[in-house]
């Protein structure tokens, strides 16, 4: 870690209380704000089905209404419980939830301190990061780094400004771009800038804007018959000088066309009382669609003050002026406008979508006003004649038409990420608990699963030891539903075993013994390795301490290395299985605490297993992997040295498995 990060990490500490205050601050006037506090500080309430899937950063309203078609492409691929959406605003809560409603999990992106986006990463533990246009956060980019989590900027835009900025502190973002496994820029520049900035140019790819997909096809929900016979013009994301631009020459265009009706909806949704108060400062007699007023014949504007309707007030529209583009702000998005064939009108000020801008004006699909006078006059000639308006409507359809398709292209970019890997093991997970106990389940492998289960007793008289152990290791099999599992009790090793034997300090559920080994087994079958799929796992709390068990499914006709070679020597095909089956766990960079000879097993076909990740999970690097081998040399010593292990010899047969560790595993080897 740099010393700039390092100095990052202090201010960012020091900000957090300013930064939580001004969000309760906030929240006196929008509530949203102070509610689930607690989330920024990354403790997020994550129920185990969503552990593993893939989190998408979209940080405010904008962001997530580009990230929509992507997220509708991503649902054929992956279970919606295995997508989660953060965002930094509720702005974009309430835009995803009018989207999907409680269908795609929201979650607040925590502050980007050390602490809190450890926390957000171990709840969640997303097997990729997906940063919809430009959200990038040293720390969550290090915490990533750290639990080799990828993650991928789509849609990115990067302006000359930003970059500029970026540059300045290149001490702490130097390693943010190295780090990123795919970069999608929008457009070429984008992507000449962010590999100027230090990502690898072969990953980083120009794809096209994603809001080019965006469907044209949603229901005016905002269609009424106030919109009969008027000539609508709607005024979207607007800013406070915006505003008083139309406001000034309204009324003189209303006595030239009475049919006209303003739809004025502005950027930012704290503002909607303000505007509000600011027209009847004014004496303009007009609507608010919050409270289901509609505009009769007499009333010439429609203050649309409600979140996520945007597109489709722009769908009811005859001619649209975007917001941003007269104000000093750099322009917002024309597109959603234009994906319903609509006229745009915008200002001089358009840096953050200047490539869109120039293909608008080139394309004759819309019409850059220098001033409130230009602005004025360009609806003056749309009240005397509509037909080169709706002309350039029809342009600005074809345009989009005709960069459509960036979806499509971001996908077969990420495609390769998990090109092999079973995204069907992510399976929902069943919860269950009574009097405290807790019980995690796959229903696709047993229909229910009761605490009672993991209990040896009468009921479970057929459970048989299994393991060739000396003590913790003890195993049983039994069944569960109509799956024989292999049933593990957790106990305790060395010194704490003469206090305790199997109870643990209390903690989360979800941060217990069973559970973490029970959500590892099910990302590395999600990864296709060689490892028992997890059943079930209990959670049994007792005052200050809990019991752990875990059910795994019995890998039929498998017996471990100690069983192995107490009877016969093992052929080389077997020694490479072993070494294969080990290089693909770290080549995942799967720490295993425990790797010993009857932690591995071989099956009647030749395929070697790797089983009992108490402990375990994913961890950076590559220094821990040469101890991990050499674990499991020491073990094979002492099994040979108690002659458990009678045809096993060091000089012939290490090399052989060390041979086959060190070959690259063919894509795709050992599907499970």
């Amino acid at each position: 870690m740099s010393p700039t990060h390092r100095l990052y990490r202090l201010i960012a500490r020091l900000l957090v209380p300013a930064v939580l205050g001004w969000l309760w601050w906030r929240g006196r006037r929008e509530p949203l704000y102070a509610k689930r506090l607690a989330e920024r500080l990354g403790m997020i309430e994550c129920p185990p089905e969503a552990a593993g899937g893939i989190l998408i950063h979209a940080a405010s309203a904008g962001e997530v209404q580009a990230a929509r078609p992507l997220i509708e492409a991503l649902r054929h691929q992956w279970r919606d419980h295995s997508l989660t959406v953060s965002t930094v605003t509720p702005t974009g809560m309430q835009m995803l939830r009018d989207h999907w409603g409680a269908v795609i999990r929201h979650v607040y992106l925590p502050l980007d301190t050390a602490g809190a986006t450890a926390r957000f990463l171990d709840r969640l533990q997303p097997r990729m990061l997906i940063l919809i246009e430009r959200e990038v956060w040293p720390e969550l980019l290090w915490q990533c780094r750290r639990r080799c989590i990828p993650v991928v900027i789509v849609n990115a835009r990067l302006s000359e400004r930003s970059a500029r900025s970026y540059r300045r502190l290149a001490s702490l973002f130097r390693p943010a771009w190295s780090h990123l496994s795919w970069v999608a820029a929008a457009e070429p520049e984008s992507q000449a800038r962010y590999i100027a900035l230090g990502v690898p140019a072969e990953r980083c790819h120009s794809t096209g804007n994603l809001k080019f997909d965006m469907p044209a096809h949603e229901p005016p929900t905002v269609h009424s018959p106030a919109f009969n016979g008027r000539l609508v013009v709607v005024a979207g994301s607007t800013h406070q000088d915006e505003e008083d631009i139309l406001l000034s020459f309204w009324p003189d265009l209303v006595r030239l066309d009475p049919r006209l009706l303003l739809v004025l909806v502005p950027r930012h949704p704290q503002r909607f009382d303000d505007v509000a108060r600011n027209l009847g400062r004014a004496g303009l007699a007009f609507a608010r669609h919050s409270r289901r007023e509609q505009p009769t014949q007499d009333v010439h504007i429609w203050l649309g003050d409600t979140m996520g309707q945007l597109m489709q007030w722009y769908q009811s529209a005859d001619l649209c002026f975007i917001g941003g583009s007269l104000a000093h702000v750099g322009g917002h998005n024309a597109l959603e406008a234009m994906v319903f064939g609509k006229p745009v009108l915008f200002g001089p000020h358009t840096h953050n979508f200047e490539q869109l801008y120039q293909l608008i004006e080139t394309a004759g699909a819309g019409v850059r006003v220098r001033s409130a006078e230009e602005l004025r006059q360009q609806v003056e000639m749309a009240c005397h004649d509509l037909g080169p308006f709706r002309s350039m409507g029809h342009r600005a359809a074809s345009l989009v038409r005709q960069h459509q398709g960036a979806t499509a292209r971001t996908l077969a970019m990420l495609a390769p990420l998990w090109a092999h890997h079973d995204p069907a093991a992510l399976t929902p997970i069943r919860t269950a608990s009574h009097q405290g106990r807790v019980v995690w389940w796959d229903p696709g492998l047993s229909d229910e699963v009761a605490s009672a289960d993991f209990d040896l007793g009468p009921h479970q008289g057929d459970a048989r030891p299994m393991a060739t152990g000396s003590g913790r290791g003890q195993v049983h099999l039994t069944d569960c539903g109509c799956v024989s599992v292999v049933l593990r009790h957790y106990r305790r090793g060395g010194l704490m075993a003469r206090i305790s034997k199997d109870r643990f300090m209390g903690t989360r559920v979800a941060s217990s013994r069973a559970m973490r080994e029970y959500q590892l087994l099910r990302l590395m079958r999600y990864w296709r390795l060689p490892v028992p799929a997890p059943v079930a796992a209990r959670f049994d709390p007792k005052g200050l301490t809990y019991r752990a068990d875990i059910m795994v499914a019995m890998l039929p006709g498998t017996r471990n290395l100690v069983q192995r070679l107490a009877v016969s020597t093992l052929p080389d095909s077997d020694w490479e299985a072993v070494g294969r089956a080990i290089r693909r766990m770290h080549d995942h960079q799967v720490f295993h605490s425990d790797l010993n000879a009857h932690n591995l097993l071989l099956d009647d076909t030749g395929l070697a297993w790797i089983v009992d990740f108490d402990k375990c999970g994913v961890r950076p690097g590559d220094d821990w992997k040469s101890a991990n081998l050499e674990r499991l040399l020491r073990s094979l010593r002492k099994e040979a040295q108690r002659q458990a292990i009678r045809h096993w010899s060091e000089e012939a047969h290490w090399p052989t498995l060390i041979r086959a560790y060190q070959l690259p595993p063919e894509l795709g080897e050992g599907s499970v």
